[in-house]
């Protein structure tokens, strides 16, 4: 692999095999991914799945157990950080608390040796980049988090790194303002068209900053796709269960071939699907029983699906829960012994243990073998 290959490709960061063993435990195992130019890419999983440690072997303060790992085609396994052009922005910032914010931007370039009349220029023109020139004289420690945020961003750029790397720096912030920053840090990545990968176990930020996102597992990639994608056809149960709020509705049942249907039978009741509604081959279904998934808000009222041209076989079910959040509900739906969620509009009345008539959105229907987790196709 050479610099042209990688630099006609657009492709700023491969990483190859990549794998890191702390005293036998695996917490990478055998990662790929390729990173092209400009792209906003998140790792997304719950703790300990690898994904910081990834973040760290990239950044060169984790040594691979094997693999390699690729910047603009050559390979930085063996340089030290601050060789590598990559800039690490940490969880709380880092900043230097005692020192201005003119200070705090500078730091990096007098340790370069950077002359004071070219470090000035440099400063001063990041600082109105992001709206900090105000702020150069006051001392670190007397900023807002918005500030903090841009200070910590303008200062990991001064550096000139290829490739910025944030480790869950929204972490600890309340959720209002969170919103708010991560509103902030979109923006200036399609400013600045700069390449970041951004560690986080908040669904939500994935979702809402990421081009793509990796989703991990226990050291494995569950899924490697946009948000988009993600959500509409997770390739894993752990994908499907792990993102959405509330998760997907998950049903152990029994099918059987009859026709152009298939019968699924669960828990004492039974529904019938069009074969062409799944967009599922019967070569791809084996043994006798399936994992079906659907999202809460695919589960629809039967009337409001005929509204809407949704032909399906109804169920009834027992409303258990009713959970106002606004414009929306939440409900608990009772089938037999079995409980899945529903989303419904606020403008329907409910109350608890009425009965009414739902359908699965055949079209959202996602089917899993039960023994690894693999979507069917």
């Amino acid at each position: 692999m050479g610099n042209a290959e990688g630099k006609d490709r657009g492709i700023l960061l491969e990483l190859c095999g990549l794998q890191k063993e702390f005293d036998g435990f695996v917490a990478v195992e055998g990662l790929d991914l390729t990173i092209v130019e400009g792209e906003f890419i998140c790792f997304l999983g719950p703790s300990g799945c690898g994904k910081t440690t990834t973040l760290r072997m990239i950044a060169g303060l984790e040594t691979p157990t094997s693999g390699e790992i690729y910047l603009r085609g050559r390979k930085i396994n063996d340089l030290i950080p601050q060789q590598r052009g990559v800039g690490l922005v940490f969880q709380n910032y880092a900043l230097f608390w005692h020192m201005t914010v003119y200070d705090n931007l500078a730091f990096g370039l007098r340790i370069r040796g950077v002359s004071r009349e070219e470090m000035d220029k440099y400063v001063k023109d990041v600082a109105e980049r992001f709206e900090l020139e105000s702020l150069l004289n006051i001392k670190a420690r007397r900023l807002d988090l918005s500030a903090m945020q841009r200070v910590a961003v303008a200062r990991t750029l001064l550096t000139d790194p290829y490739l910025l790397l944030f480790d869950e720096p929204l972490n600890n912030i309340r959720p209002g303002l969170r919103e708010i920053l991560r509103a902030e840090l979109k923006r200036l990545q399609k400013e600045l068209n700069r390449t970041m990968i951004y560690v986080t176990h908040d669904q939500e930020e994935a979702m809402t900053l990421g081009d793509r996102i990796l989703v991990m597992n226990a050291g494995k990639v569950e899924q490697l796709d946009t948000p988009r994608q993600i959500y509409l056809h997770p390739r894993t149960l752990f994908v499907a269960d792990f993102i959405g709020r509330p998760s997907m509705n998950f049903m152990e049942t029994e099918y059987e071939m009859k026709g152009e249907k298939i019968s699924f039978k669960w828990n004492g009741f039974s529904f019938n699907i069009e074969k062409k509604d799944l967009d599922v081959e019967e070569k791809h279904l084996k043994g006798k029983k399936l994992i079906v998934g659907i999202r809460p808000e695919h589960i629809l009222l039967a009337d409001e699906a005929e509204k809407g041209g949704i032909s399906a076989e109804p169920l009834s079910a027992m409303v258990d829960l009713i959970q106002p959040l606004g414009a929306k509900k939440i409900i608990d739906l009772k089938s037999g012994d079995h409980m899945v969620k529903m989303v419904s509009s606020s403008e329907y009345s409910f109350k608890r243990g009425d009965r009414i008539s739902v359908i699965f959105d055949p079209r959202r229907i996602h089917l899993f073998d039960p023994k690894d987790g693999r979507v069917i196709l």
